[in-house]
């Protein structure tokens, strides 16, 4: 076990680029590393074991339990998850791919800015934050927003489910690229390129993909609802868990799982309204409560559901590997581990003496962590084992 532990150290410190398969279909934010999950489930599951990812996000445990023959279960509350895991999932024939590729050429060439103002539009323009941008910056927007309307109006010829679904997750991947983090606002010309160049990235992947997608539907299930209620997934009830890697929400730091920041700090809840999906009410919930809350009840009480729920599932067999930042706040770190153990996990040391951190690169959250000043970058790994 301690040289399975010492590779699984070694590959959480990786800092290469994500690439490869299908994994840079779409950023999600505070993803964690394909190699690290790639090392965690060779090391400590065999082959058709059951592996579990409760917040699985942008689904990077999803694709390495499938390329590496296990059966898994991904679980999110967050649709916008739920849709970016089952597209990245998907087997496509060559058929759909030479219909995708067909199509987004022909859009690429084609999509113009130059339309009538329709629902999408207006709903885009009510929920975006103009104050304060200049005016080539508000002209910009509007090209890349009518644009993305030229789009979605020509999507709805689509009707095979696999390839509509998969275009627009194109679409929000030329739109996020376009528009999220970046200062000043690309030119239309730049969204436009971009259709064409993320068709074929995300293509190439999904034919590197391809050979780990056979009877995908025996080994993957998605769900898109809340992690208290792990206990009721009917695949988990019949076979239990053997490895649970996972990213929860970090207490006291705000990460926008929910929205896309435009020209600085300008929230925007895009993602849903590109996907068709209902906007979340609380825009907190991803987090499991806000940030300005400083009393931390609200988190540590779905933390407990959740837990309490995933032991349910747990043998005394099943591991739990966590990557977690934590804020300045005193007692945050010692208080979930308190609460793991009221859940019936018990904390394992990874190696002789003290814990293991890593330093993420780029990352657009600021936050001081438990380990005292050091950078707003750095995650500890924990791990427990159910007792």
């Amino acid at each position: 076990m301690k040289g399975k532990l010492k590779n699984i150290i070694t590959s959480v410190k990786d800092k290469s680029r994500v690439r490869g398969y299908t994994h840079r279909f779409y950023t999600y934010p505070a993803g964690f590393s394909p190699v690290f999950v790639e090392s965690a489930i060779n090391n400590l599951t065999k082959k058709k074991d059951l592996v579990l990812d409760p917040f699985m996000g942008g689904g990077t445990t999803i694709i390495e339990a499938l390329k590496l023959d296990r059966k898994v279960v991904g679980i999110d509350l967050n649709p916008i998850s739920a849709f970016v895991t089952k597209v990245k999932t998907t087997k496509l024939s060559k058929k759909n791919i030479d219909s995708i590729e067909k199509w987004a050429y022909e859009m690429s060439e084609k999509i113009s800015f130059k339309l009538e103002n329709n629902k999408f539009i207006e709903d885009a323009y009510s929920i975006l934050n103009w104050k304060g941008l200049g005016k080539r910056e508000i002209t910009n927007l509007k090209k890349v927003i009518k644009g993305a309307a030229f789009y979605l109006i020509n999507l709805k010829e689509v009707k095979n489910k696999k390839e509509h679904d998969f275009l627009r997750l194109l679409l929000l991947r030329c739109l996020h690229s376009t528009l999220h983090d970046k200062r000043p606002i690309h030119e239309f010309t730049v969204f436009k390129s971009k259709i064409r160049s993320n068709s074929l990235d995300m293509l190439e992947g999904m034919k590197s993909f391809d050979p780990y997608l056979y009877n995908s539907r025996n080994k993957v299930n998605i769900y898109n609802k809340c992690a208290s209620k792990t206990h009721k997934t009917k695949e988990l009830k019949n076979k239990k868990v053997k490895l649970i890697v996972t990213s929860p929400p970090y207490p006291g730091i705000n990460i926008t799982y929910s929205r896309w920041h435009i020209h600085g700090r300008r929230n925007t809840t895009l993602p849903y309204l590109i996907l068709g999906l209902p906007m979340p009410k609380h825009k907190s919930i991803f987090n499991f409560q806000s940030p300005r809350n400083k009393t931390y009840d609200i988190y540590f009480d779905t933390l407990e559901r959740t837990f309490s729920s995933i032991r349910k599932i747990s043998s005394k067999k099943t591991i739990v590997l966590q990557l977690l930042a934590f804020n300045s706040e005193k007692g945050l770190f010692k208080k979930y581990l308190q609460t793991m153990e009221k859940c019936g996990f018990k904390e394992m040391k990874m190696k002789a003496s003290g814990r293991v951190w890593r330093k993420v690169p780029n990352r657009s959250w600021q936050a001081t962590f438990v380990k005292g000043d050091i950078s707003a970058s750095n995650e500890v790994l924990l791990m427990h084992k159910a007792i």
